[in-house]
C-alpha cells in the first residue's frame, strides 16, 4: 500500500518535471528577450548605416572642397592671365574667356552641392542624436528583459533540481519489481499509469470503480487496475 502510494507519488514529481522542463523550454520572458534582442540588432545596423551616410557625406564634403580650392585657384590664375594685357589675339582671349566661364559654372555647381550636403549632415547629425538616444533606451529595456529572463530559468532550474533531488530520494525506497512494472506501464500508456483513486472513482479517466475494487485496494501486494483505462489503481484519502 505504501509503495504504491510512493509509485503514484513518483509518477506526480516526473509529470511536473517534464512540465517545468517544458515551460524553461517556452519562458515567455525568453522569448520576448529573444524578440527584443533581434529588434534591437536590427535597430542598431539601422543607427550605424545612418551613421556610415553621414561619414561619407563628411568625406565627400572634404573631397569637394579641394576640388573647389582648386577650381578656385586656376580661375584666379586665369583671370589674371585674361585681364594682364598680355593677350592680344582675340581668338586666344575668347577661347580663354569660354574656359573662365566654364570653370566660373563648375565652380557654382559645386558649391551648390557643398552647401546640400552640408544642410544633410546638419539635417543627419540631428537624427542619428534622437537615434543615439533612442538606442541607449532599448538598450536598457533589452538588458532589465535579459535579467528577468536570467531569474526565470534560473528559479525554474531550481525547481527542477529540488524536484529531481526528491525523486531520487523516492526511487531509493520504491522495490525494484514494483519500479519495472511502472516503467512498463509508463512505456506502453506515454503518460500517467498510476491511477489515484478518490471516493471511488478513477484518478485518471474518472469512471466510477465497482465496490468490489475498493476492497481489493486494501489487501496488501494485490495489484488492481482499472478495467477503462488500465491504469494502476492505488486507494487515496
Amino acid at each position: 500500500m505504501e509503495q504504491l502510494k510512493m509509485l503514484w507519488e513518483l509518477q506526480e514529481l516526473e509529470q511536473e518535471i517534464a512540465q517545468k522542463e517544458e515551460e524553461l523550454q517556452g519562458l515567455d520572458s525568453v522569448s520576448e528577450y529573444k524578440r527584443k534582442k533581434k529588434d534591437v540588432a536590427a535597430f542598431q545596423e539601422q543607427v550605424k548605416l545612418k551613421k556610415d551616410e553621414l561619414s561619407s557625406d563628411k568625406k565627400e564634403i572634404r573631397r569637394r572642397e579641394l576640388e573647389l580650392q582648386q577650381i578656385t585657384a586656376e580661375l584666379n590664375k586665369l583671370r589674371e592671365k585674361l585681364y594682364s594685357g598680355e593677350i592680344r589675339s582675340a581668338k586666344e582671349l575668347e577661347s580663354l574667356e569660354k574656359k573662365v566661364n566654364s570653370l566660373n559654372n563648375d565652380k557654382t555647381a559645386l558649391e551648390d552641392r557643398i552647401l546640400l550636403l552640408m544642410e544633410k549632415v546638419e539635417g543627419d547629425e540631428a537624427v542619428i542624436e534622437g537615434l543615439e538616444k533612442e538606442e541607449q533606451e532599448e538598450t536598457a529595456a533589452l538588458q532589465q528583459l535579459k535579467a528577468r529572463a536570467q531569474q526565470d530559468v534560473h528559479r525554474l532550474q531550481k525547481e527542477i533540481e529540488q524536484l529531481k533531488m526528491e525523486m531520487e530520494e523516492l526511487l531509493a525506497k520504491i522495490d525494484a519489481d514494483l519500479l519495472e512494472k511502472y516503467r512498463q506501464l509508463s512505456r506502453y500508456t506515454q503518460g500517467r499509469c498510476i491511477s489515484l483513486v478518490k471516493k471511488g472513482f478513477c484518478g485518471i479517466c474518472n469512471v466510477s470503480l465497482p465496490s468490489s475494487f475498493r476492497a481489493l485496494l486494501l489487501t496488501p501486494g494485490k495489484l488492481v487496475y482499472c478495467e477503462s483505462c488500465g491504469s494502476l489503481l492505488v486507494a487515496g484519502d
